[in-house]
């Protein structure tokens, strides 16, 4: 077979066949520029320009331009802070391979492996698309901040069926390619890549001059408003690149594709110019992709994950078998019955086989994950393992005896974790002869939908420990936060300061409707009052039971919440609670309890609003001065994606810096008389007098010797 090679690009390489086909590849090299995108996307356009105007090319096949390493976010926001220079460039070169579309030879795009962000906007450039069977394809840059740009937008809304372009767009999961062809996003799926290549050569061979027209998706308001309209009012109005996507894709159904992509770039760079952008970008990108390739110390020795048991076959625990037997790990899963502890399997098959229904995962590969579960109720099936985790209820009593049973089969490269959300782990650690192999592994509910793992280091527990802890928390592909020991730890600390303070503004008269609808005005997904009905406010009790000691303001909304229990109002599993629910139906309505005061005038709905933000941010300032954070994006990134802390305002930290901390320090000094969570410490004054700010764009100016 003649071979041409084209040799005249740097980072791309091209050969025509005797048929006339151009391969076109990337041919990265060491010196290849990291992070630049933007150059390397104008060198492939440059490289297809060439080869479209050669008279012997009849068609192009190329695979992913770019490499995986994502989206480089500071580059892309330092270029938008010229916004002239940054439009031309991105203009030129949308116009650019927008023309080549129209020269009438079919382009091919052809996908072998996970195909995310700008590599899936490129494969959009490409007449028809072929991918292989199992790969994933994506546009996660909506969840970090950013929507999908450089036509993507366009392209996809004009392409696709709204009922599939608009969940692509504003949710930003990834699809199995089984998925993306019943939407349309690809065209075909082959075995490996000789048949894409084969099959890319046919499509063109069978399309000469005929490339396919785009169908674009014409009027029908109302579905676009049924459509769109929850995503705006699930996001508030508070997410730019939300706003900004669907401000594209809403005029691109009915204009033409040029000035539709014109509107794009306009918004894009709008989108990347907003603070609020970066501030997202920085906690659920930058600092969740250090969490999970490079944060805390790292495992050297030769620990090796092979086998784990389980403690408790609930909710939590049978959620962690499901994805330690997805990671490839062998489970005992151990309740006090068997029935229980099968129950837990039972729930690895539920999702397992809803993930086969939607395509993410095929029959074969499921029937393995089952059967790396194995449910029992006697420790003496453990043999060894090399990881313990306990998950029973919250009590200390409890978790000493079930942590008692199983230590001795650990191995003895092994380690202890217990998923406790609030017990200090020093003290539970008191029951093993080794607590430096002790630690705390907090997941989130439910586990197979929650990134966040926040790892607690007791006192004692040792730097190897910790390592392997974070070792396994990545093989899971979670996000680790590391946190210090202390009551409540972090996440569930500053979680109940957000519940008792929606009790604390009830007892005070204000009306418990407008206390949950302005914490999902604030960006909360869903009110305190619903979420303490949800987890049951007996349990609210018992975790309060655990601490310490409770300050005053605690005790009043302890009382109260002991009153409604004592009442049959324990939640939602016992009809009522803050609200009243039908059991038939599920339908909630809000309760109004009659003895409480009513106040007059009401407070300002802004005022709601930045009492149960501002008082989540003013204790993780407590956290870290105390020592139980090291640095603020630690607290960013697990109010954000542990607790559900609204992701516009970058966290609890990237909170204060968007209200400006002199203004916070004020508001919260307002707040005083409320009660002792109020109490602001002399130190947060003094920065809020120097102006101070936790981050400057992508980066924190807290030093992490800073702590005291």
């Amino acid at each position: 077979m003649d071979i041409v090679k084209n040799t005249d690009f740097i980072h791309f390489q091209s050969e025509r066949n005797e048929k006339g086909m151009v391969f076109i590849s990337p041919s990265y090299t060491a010196d290849t520029p990291k992070g630049k995108s933007l150059d390397l996307l104008e060198e492939f356009v440059a490289v297809l320009t060439k080869n479209i105007e050669d008279a012997e090319v009849k068609g192009i096949i190329f695979t992913p331009p770019l490499d995986k390493q994502g989206i480089d976010y500071e580059i892309l926001l330092n270029l938008a802070k010229e916004a002239y220079p940054f439009k031309k460039r991105l203009t030129s070169l949308i116009n650019t391979w927008d023309l080549l579309q129209e020269q009438r030879k079919p382009i091919v795009g052809i996908i072998t492996d996970d195909c995310l962000s700008l590599q899936l906007t490129t494969m959009l450039w490409a007449h028809y698309r072929i991918a292989l069977s199992d790969v994933k394809l994506g546009f996660p840059e909506i969840k970090q901040g950013l929507f999908p740009g450089l036509g993507a937008t366009v392209l996809a809304t004009q392409l696709l069926q709204l009922e599939a372009a608009l969940p692509l767009l504003t949710q930003g999961d990834n699809l199995s390619t089984h998925q993306a062809k019943s939407i349309g996003l690809i065209d075909e799926i082959v075995p490996d890549d000789d048949a894409a290549i084969q099959h890319a050569q046919t499509w063109i061979l069978e399309n000469l001059h005929h490339t396919r027209s785009r169908s674009t998706t014409i009027g029908d308001d109302e579905l676009w408003k049924k459509l769109s309209d929850p995503i705006r009012k699930r996001h508030a109005g508070l997410r730019p690149n939300i706003e900004g996507c669907l401000q594209v894709m809403d005029k691109s159904r009915d204009i033409s594709k040029k000035v539709a992509l014109e509107l794009e770039i306009e918004n894009y760079i709008k989108v990347l110019q907003d603070p609020t952008t970066w501030s997202i970008i920085r906690t659920q990108y930058v600092a969740a992709q250090e969490a999970i390739s490079s944060s805390g110390p790292v495992d050297n020795s030769s620990y090796s994950l092979q086998k784990i048991a389980i403690l408790g076959a609930g909710m939590m625990g049978s959620g962690i078998a499901f994805e330690a037997a997805r990671a490839g790990i062998d489970v005992i899963l151990k309740d006090v019955t068997l029935q229980q502890a099968e129950q837990g399997k039972a729930y690895a098959e539920k999702v397992s086989s809803k993930w086969v229904t939607l395509g993410k995962m095929d029959e074969e590969k499921r029937q393995i994950l089952l059967s790396r579960i194995y449910p029992t109720d006697q420790v003496d099936n453990f043999g060894e393992v090399d990881l313990i985790i306990e998950a029973v209820f919250e009590d200390k009593k409890l978790k000493a005896a079930v942590s008692h049973e199983t230590l001795p089969f650990l191995s003895k490269n092994g380690f202890f974790a217990s998923n406790t959300t609030s017990l200090p782990i020093g003290e539970l650690a008191l029951v093993s002869p080794h607590p430096e192999n002790f630690i705390g592994l907090h997941f989130f509910s439910p586990v197979d939908r929650m990134a966040l793992v926040e790892i607690i280091r007791g006192k004692q527990t040792s730097e190897q420990t910790l390592a392997k802890a974070l070792k396994v928390v990545r093989k899971l592909e979670k996000i680790p936060i590391i946190v210090h020991d202390g009551p409540a730890f972090f996440t569930s600390r500053i979680f109940f300061n957000y519940l008792l303070e929606a009790v604390t503004m009830l007892l005070e008269g204000i009306p418990a409707a407008l206390i949950d609808e302005q914490a999902k005005y604030a960006g909360f997904a869903v009110g305190p009052l619903a979420v303490l009905d949800e987890i049951s406010l007996s349990l609210m009790l018992h975790v309060y039971d655990q601490l310490p000691h409770l300050h005053p303001s605690q005790k009043r909304c302890y009382h109260y919440l002991k009153t409604l229990v004592d009442a049959g109002r324990n939640g939602r599993k016992s009809g009522q609670g803050f609200y009243d629910y039908d059991m038939g139906s599920g339908k909630k309505t809000i309760w109004y309890d009659n003895t409480l005061p009513l106040i007059e005038p009401l407070p300002k709905l802004e005022t709601i609003q930045n009492r149960l933000l501002h008082v989540m941010s003013l204790d993780s300032y407590r956290c870290l001065i105390e020592g139980v954070l090291d640095r603020p994006i630690d607290a960013d990134v697990g109010a954000t994606l542990g607790i559900g802390y609204p992701v516009h305002t970058g966290g609890v930290f990237g909170h204060m810096d968007q209200v400006g901390l002199e203004k916070f320090v004020k508001d919260c000094q307002t707040f005083t008389p409320l009660g002792e969570q109020w109490i602001i410490p002399e130190s947060l004054q003094k920065l809020a007098q120097e102006n101070y700010s936790f981050y400057s764009g992508l980066q924190s100016n807290w030093p992490v010797e800073n702590k005291n």
